[in-house]
């Protein structure tokens, strides 16, 4: 039975679903050689981006919650490779900085995701690229006005 018009498989915010969850589970094999997670690499990535960032900003940047959060900083930390203080300026707040071994990790595994995006984008030209980029950033800032 056919209730609508409305086609599933090529909705662009079904495919774009389905892509990244497709991207995620493929970026957490390539870096499993590292030791580390998808969200794990993005958090090093980002506090070594903003050389020190609050966690709730560094989970937004993610785009994972807090509680999931909390587990990768813990697990981030246990690992040495970054470091956690509490904020001067608000004490509920919590400060995360890479540590040497977080930044040589980072540092290595820079290549795998480099390789990792060329593989994935492979064959496909950068001016298409851009107006993928272009698009989905539209849609996230249409998105975000809901």
């Amino acid at each position: 039975m056919t209730t609508s018009q409305f086609d599933l498989d090529s909705c662009i915010m079904c495919i774009t679903s389905r892509s990244s969850k497709l991207f995620a589970s493929k970026f957490n094999d390539a870096l499993a050689p590292m030791g580390i997670n998808r969200s794990a690499w993005m958090a090093l990535y980002y506090i070594d981006q903003h050389q020190q960032i609050r966690q709730r900003d560094l989970a937004e940047l993610v785009g994972i919650t807090g509680p999931s959060m909390v587990k990768v900083v813990n697990q981030l930390s246990t690992a040495d490779l970054i470091t956690v203080a509490v904020s001067a300026q608000d004490h509920r707040a919590r400060l995360l900085a890479l540590t040497p071994a977080g930044t040589a990790l980072l540092t290595k595994s820079i290549p795998l995701a480099e390789a990792f995006r060329t593989q994935v984008t492979a064959g496909i030209p950068q001016a298409d690229l851009d107006t993928l980029d272009r698009v989905m950033e539209q849609m996230m800032a249409n998105a975000n006005d809901l």
